[in-house]
């Protein structure tokens, strides 16, 4: 998942600690709509302008891409202020307490927060959906546009959002009930790490588009997951109208993990090729880096939260106690958020590497098993290297590095051996 993504969600729902506003909210509802408004024309006006150039000749069609893409990223940042204007500024987010159908439902409120980011990125999504329909690489119309935004917002936050407002839905269906004043504090976190190992992978099979895969090629992606050591693991491939090369590993353990891969990648790899990207994947599952980066942000969030805590103290100053105890929630969720940025970089960055030189190891062994592995580690270096040059080719800013995956070269480097002159 890009940074992008999980800022915006994980900003937004941080918000939902400002402290109460004393403004209107209808009158954050209203500027709030506004604002989304205002997006959804500028994104159109991007779209009408690049195209516009690309129509009369003045602009290459390849730079007049790579102008769109960069006008895009630049909105997505810029959109994140905006967040921040309609929940805190208008006061969309400091006044759900006051709501009766907000006040006593997290689920709710999680919608409401979630809602500004989502539309933003929706205005975003329909834009580049026009985009590719002016370009002509696209279908024409409301209705496909409509179903690329969906598409987009199932394959990119979907996986995340959804489990977020299903979990604190089941929060409150339980604090309806009489049980919920029987059930202790730790079995919630008990139930949230069942959702995480259970729950994750089946959203996974069900949020993503599938399409088949033909017998022999199934057998042999299961032959290699197998070999690599991963016992149980259900193979599902991504339909993507052979648009994206990508490969993720969901799930922490038995028939709860899912290896998905997308149509493209299956197409355009050789089989050495993907062998290796199969067994980069199999590499972080047995490596467990999924639980080593969800660990990793614990001390993160118990940094918010003794800031929190110790702001709330009653040692405080009287003159500074209702201010901290007004923004102590507030500037835990920043202390948190910025910590955990950091960390997520440092950890990301070295479980990439790690997953590159683990899965240069297992080659060799699965070979023994499975045909059309590269049988040495140099071999598997080889191979490794060119499917990441492959899956990137054309397009150099997904070679570069971003804050949460290495660079294409920076990958190469790590796990190949010096060259001796």
């Amino acid at each position: 998942m890009q940074l992008y993504y999980f800022l915006a969600v994980i900003l937004s729902l941080s918000l939902g600690s400002l402290p109460e506003s004393n403004q209107p909210f209808g009158h954050a509802v209203g500027f709030s709509g506004l604002v989304i408004v205002a997006w959804w024309g500028l994104c159109y006006l991007a779209v009408r302008m690049v195209a516009g150039l690309i129509d009369k000749g003045e602009v290459d069609a390849t730079v007049g891409y790579d102008w769109f893409d960069r006008q895009t990223e630049c909105f997505r940042w810029f959109s994140l202020g905006l967040i921040l204007l309609c929940l805190g500024g208008f006061g969309l987010g400091r006044n759900l307490d006051r709501l009766p159908l907000t006040q006593h439902s997290l689920a709710l409120q999680s919608i409401v927060l979630l809602f500004p980011a989502i539309a933003m990125m929706a205005g975003l999504w329909a834009g580049e959906s026009l985009f590719a329909a002016r370009m002509g690489v696209a279908r024409r119309g409301w209705w496909a546009t409509l179903t690329s935004t969906f598409s987009a917002l199932r394959c990119s936050v979907g996986w995340l959002v959804a489990p977020i407002i299903g979990f604190l839905a089941i929060i409150d269906l339980i604090s309806l009930t009489a049980v919920g004043d029987q059930i202790p504090n730790w079995a919630a976190w008990i139930a949230l790490v069942a959702v995480m190992v259970a729950g994750i992978p089946i959203l996974v099979r069900r949020v993503f588009p599938t399409r088949p895969i033909d017998a022999a090629t199934k057998q042999w992606i299961q032959s290699v997951v197998t070999s690599g050591g991963i016992r149980r693991c259900k193979i599902v491939m991504w339909d993507t109208n052979h648009q994206t090369h990508n490969a993720m590993i969901a799930g922490l353990f038995g028939r709860f993990r899912v290896l998905l891969l997308s149509d493209r990648l299956v197409r355009d790899l050789t089989r050495e090729e993907l062998a290796m990207v199969i067994l980069h994947e199999v590499a972080h599952a047995k490596r467990f880096h999924v639980p080593l980066r969800i660990l990793a942000l614990v001390p993160a969030w118990l940094l918010g939260a003794g800031l929190e805590r110790g702001l709330m103290h009653d040692s405080m100053p009287v003159g500074a106690a209702d201010w901290a105890a007004d923004w102590a929630g507030t500037l835990g969720s920043v202390l948190s958020l910025v910590a955990t940025v950091l960390i997520l970089r440092l950890v990301s960055y070295r479980s990439e590497f790690d997953a590159d030189t683990v899965a240069c190891w297992l080659a060799p062994a699965v070979s023994r098993s499975c045909e059309r592995v590269p049988t040495t580690e140099p071999e598997a270096r080889r191979h490794l290297a060119s499917a990441l040059l492959r899956v990137t080719e054309g397009c150099a800013a997904a070679r570069k590095p971003t804050w949460l995956h290495p660079g294409i070269a920076d990958r190469i480097n790590a796990f190949s051996p010096p060259q001796v002159a």
